[in-house]
């Protein structure tokens, strides 16, 4: 258990225009610090979350003012790989994380308050893309006086929203790491995006999105996680963890008695996370993950296109896979290299060795000893 305590600060931009051509007003962004920006201001590491992230990134915090901050939340989702002397080190780097616009952990979303209303936004909330996300970070980033950064870190969603942020704002980075992410949302992942949406909105507590103060979607959030944890976690890692799962008499799902452990393991992982994320807000980033194409929004279908077209900026690329993982394939890592390469820059390449699956870069900081060595090269 971390011993440094960390706050989650709020700053808010007044008004913030959508690619959709919607403005929101008095949008507020959660984020946190870490470490300390030398007078130069050329020390700044930017780190984007995955899905249901938060901007606590390290150290403890149990202190934040958020009616979906639970125990689990408490300790830095990387604790393990920022801070003095780890893999990110915040003696030497000043970090930041932001929460996604759209979020549900401080930064404006679905379950924040309509300036307009007084009440929660719920249906009301515009859809939101990737390149929104990315863009209010960089608002984010030159209200609290940080204009260039010397790297960007993004896994999972988190390295959609690092190759958005090159893509609008490249001029400002020197170093990317993309890590176990793509360059646009495989047909596998929509399906499995499908699956998770139609989950939600067909819980009949989901109420068309309006259900804050009269109902709680729960058992919709719920298969929307299980459809997703399968993807995250290795098949036998599952198992292995199962084996230690008690049923319960109360175990049901609808009119379904769980029979087997794996069905009561992926049962209470639903359970665990429905008391710490928003369904407007898992709808939200899923359906903006739907649409995510690079080549496409950048280069006319071409993903060679779109990274040349930053070659002006030439930030240093380090893109890795997960031997293991299921959610993005280490194809889709191989794809962003060998266009990059052919864009004419010279991206590092790792493959993680791990039977963690895609979690692995939140559980095995021992392995990515080769992010340490492009953040301090």
């Amino acid at each position: 258990m971390p011993d440094n305590e960390t706050e989650t600060k709020i700053i808010e931009i007044e008004n913030f225009k959508l690619e959709n051509g919607r403005t929101l007003k008095n949008v507020q962004i959660a984020y946190e610090t870490a470490g300390t920006l030398n007078p130069e201001k050329n020390n700044a590491i930017l780190i984007f979350h995955a899905l249901s992230g938060s901007a606590h990134i390290t150290g403890l915090n149990k202190n934040f003012k958020n009616k979906f901050w639970q125990d689990d939340c408490h300790t830095g989702w990387w604790d393990s790989f920022v801070g003095p002397k780890k893999i990110i080190d915040t003696e030497k780097h000043f970090v930041i994380c932001q929460n996604v616009l759209g979020g549900c952990y401080g930064t404006t979303g679905p379950s924040s308050i309509n300036p307009r209303t007084g009440k929660e936004y719920g249906k009301t909330f515009p859809e939101i893309s990737v390149g929104d996300m990315a863009r209010l970070q960089k608002l984010t980033l030159e209200k609290i006086g940080i204009n260039e950064l010397n790297a960007i870190i993004g896994a999972s969603l988190g390295g959609y929203i690092a190759q958005e942020y090159i893509m609008q704002f490249g001029y400002s980075v020197k170093k990317a790491a993309i890590v176990a992410s793509s360059s646009k949302t495989s047909a596998l992942n929509k399906l499995h995006g499908l699956e998770q949406i139609l989950a939600i909105e067909n819980d009949p507590q989901f109420f068309s999105g309006n259900y804050y103060g009269q109902g709680k979607p729960h058992k919709g959030l719920m298969l929307a996680r299980m459809i997703a944890h399968k993807s995250y976690v290795d098949i036998d890692t599952i198992i292995n963890r199962a084996k230690e799962e008690t049923i319960l008499p109360d175990d049901y799902f609808y009119n379904y008695r769980l029979m087997h452990h794996i069905e009561s393991y992926m049962f209470h992982q639903g359970k665990k996370f429905v008391k710490r994320f928003d369904a407007n807000t898992y709808l939200l980033i899923t359906k903006a993950i739907q649409h995510f194409d690079i080549a496409k929004k950048y280069g006319n279908g071409s993903l060679e296109k779109a990274f040349a077209k930053s070659n002006a900026t030439n930030p240093e690329y380090l893109i890795a896979s997960i031997n293991s993982d299921v959610c993005f394939y280490p194809e889709e890592q191989k794809a962003m290299v060998q266009a990059l390469e052919k864009a004419g820059k010279t991206p590092q390449y790792f493959t993680v060795d791990s039977d963690k699956g895609h979690d692995s870069f939140l559980l095995e900081q021992e392995k990515y000893g080769f992010l340490k060595e492009f953040l301090e090269s």
